[in-house]
């Protein structure tokens, strides 16, 4: 059963304050959402959003409740109505929300036109999403209230604000830790001293174990390097460590650079998943170069730069050990995958370039309480209730493409084809939060989470490529004038043919993925033979991690840069369960 204790058993005042010198908000906005009351939807248009952090000047709306609402932009605006859906549950949804312990939005059954923000605030049975806005965020305010007007989904988040922190000793007989805070001046953790709180988490009754342990934290070979820790105070004054993530994971500090397509496909494929239960603790950052146009280590570095974007492949494996999951029950262990995006940023509290990750993960209703959607890795990896650090084997693979990760400027106008597969992402989480209406989602062989990800990578290209086939006049000069986009544009036209020689091996591509005919998550028994044959023709995207690799080599090929990030069971020690790879072929 979903665990809403951990969040709401604990209280974080919002008048409590931090030093700044030592913790920086997660975002400038931030807050909880609030779902409308059936009566007044007609007035919000949107939902509320409890401020919990505000952007400069507007400090005076911090825990007041504001209106939350989607830009008066008709591109935003025609996204947001075709993911809007009456909800009415079906027969299964009913069942598996009552008997099965699935969390469904069960407040939003029998709604009309449910939007993309109504489905995110109401996923859950009570209002307890903490999110942050994404993106340019604006500001009207009326008589009796303020508006704050946003492009894109929320972001599901942990905590409040972060710290970065070396764990120096737990306090015996109490959940408190001396920790000592990075002092970016002697780049040492010589900073301000402090107790701060890891509550014990609730045991996933699913898995059999804890999400996670502080046991022997101080003692991890990541604690040199320190923890990002995210959270709040509670009404004592105490920091509560909510989430936490090794520093040396994110940083652009390499273990090994890898030259060569073949040389890093190898590594990809045979041994980023190596020795994974000999690994449990660890983790390992590899950068592979797809490209030889050098051969220097931090020149290769240093091509990721403050502002760049890579696409982010995300792949889990399983829990085994005395406290093994159901699912790891037999030899062959399937994972999940998805899709997401690192960004390199300047980090304000080391003085450091490292990767700010989200993970768009398009999820069926679990128990879990996992909510399709826009999640930052403090919620997604990191939550110590919730997040998969603790207890699974990862593996991010982080791709820089320029053809699709960076922007085609045509006559001034910026056009990405990575932007597009954001907007289709947001899009399938929207759907899946609400089942298109039946209130559930499920995985079938023809289309589950893996598969319907990857239609968002082949529709975003098509969309890119459709929207210049319509302006051929201004294209034509574009690509006179400009060679070198002209060849990035190719490129990406071919990453795109190899995807779907890869992906659909079967000859020929599948119509719903060419015509864009979203199904969603399916059973079998709707459409067996149909839904078992078009899972076949697409075999390897039912493979998370075969799907993965694939899709990775065809980007090696043509050049990019991939730095693949890897945890095994991160954290403190717990010594009942070990990490199991996924399967691949």
């Amino acid at each position: 059963m979903f665990a809403f204790t951990y969040h709401l058993g604990l209280l974080y005042p919002l008048n409590q304050t931090v030093d700044p010198q030592w913790y920086r908000p997660i975002a400038p906005w931030m807050g909880r959402l609030i779902l409308p009351q059936l009566s007044e939807r007609r007035q919000v248009r949107g939902v509320w959003l409890e401020v919990h952090h505000a952007a400069p000047n507007y400090q005076s709306l911090i825990g007041k409740r504001v209106l939350l609402r989607w830009v008066d932009d008709p591109t935003v605006q025609q996204w947001m109505r075709t993911v809007t859906h009456d909800v009415h549950f079906s027969v299964d949804a009913e069942y598996s929300s009552q008997y099965g312990g699935l969390i469904h939005p069960v407040r939003l059954n029998h709604w009309q036109q449910v939007d993309p923000l109504e489905s995110l605030a109401g996923s859950h049975p009570t209002d307890d999403l903490i999110v942050m806005l994404e993106g340019e965020v604006e500001i009207e305010e009326y008589e009796a209230s303020t508006a704050l007007y946003i492009r894109h989904t929320p972001v599901e988040v942990t905590g409040r604000y972060y710290g970065l922190v070396q764990f120096e000793a737990a306090i015996p007989d109490t959940d408190r830790f001396q920790v000592r805070h990075f002092n970016s001046t002697s780049r040492q953790f010589d900073g301000a001293s402090e107790i701060v709180r890891l509550p014990q988490v609730v045991m996933a009754q699913c898995y059999g174990s804890y999400p996670s342990t502080s046991h022997k934290l101080e003692q991890s070979p990541l604690n040199e390097a320190g923890w990002y820790i995210y959270g709040a105070k509670d009404a004592d004054g105490n920091f509560v460590v909510q989430s936490i993530a090794p520093r040396s994971l994110f940083r652009l500090q390499p273990d090994r650079v890898v030259f060569g397509s073949k040389a890093s496909y190898r590594y990809v494929r045979q041994e980023s998943w190596a020795n994974a239960v000999e690994q449990k603790g660890r983790i390992s950052t590899v950068l592979c170069v797809g490209h030889r146009q050098h051969e220097q280590i931090q020149g290769a570095i240093d091509d990721w730069k403050i502002g760049d974007r890579a696409l982010l492949i995300h792949v889990y494996g399983g829990i085994g050990g005395n406290n093994k999951e159901p699912a790891a029950a037999t030899p062959i262990f399937f994972g999940h995958s998805s899709y997401g995006v690192a960004t390199v940023i300047q980090d304000p509290l080391s003085q450091e370039r490292r990767f700010e990750i989200q993970y768009y993960q398009v999820y069926t209703h679990n128990t879990d309480g996992l909510t399709a959607g826009t999640l930052h890795w403090s919620r997604y990896m990191g939550d110590r209730q919730f997040g998969w650090l603790g207890i699974r084997p990862i593996c991010d693979i982080l791709i820089k493409f320029e053809p699709f990760t960076g922007n085609f400027d045509i006559n001034g106008t910026p056009r990405s084809a990575f932007d597009r597969m954001i907007t289709q992402l947001e899009a399938m989480t929207a759907r899946y939060r609400i089942g298109d209406g039946t209130g559930g989602t499920y995985v079938g062989p023809a289309n589950n989470c893996a598969q319907d990800s990857n239609q968002a990578l082949f529709a975003s290209v098509r969309s890119l490529s459709q929207s210049i086939d319509q302006h051929q006049s201004l294209v034509q000069t574009w690509l006179m004038h400009h060679p070198e986009q002209a060849q990035r544009y190719q490129q990406l036209l071919s990453v795109n043919t190899k995807l779907g020689q890869k992906l659909q091996p079967f000859g020929s591509p599948r119509s719903d993925w060419e015509n864009n005919e979203f199904n969603l998550g399916t059973t079998l028994e709707d459409e067996p033979l149909r839904n078992l044959w078009t899972g076949l023709g697409s075999w390897r995207s039912l493979l998370p991690r075969k799907a993965s690799d694939s899709i990775v080599e065809v980007f090696l090929k043509h050049g990019a840069s991939v730095w693949v990030l890897r945890t095994n069971q991160v954290g403190g020690y717990d010594p009942d369960i070990e990490p199991i790879a996924p399967m691949t072929l």
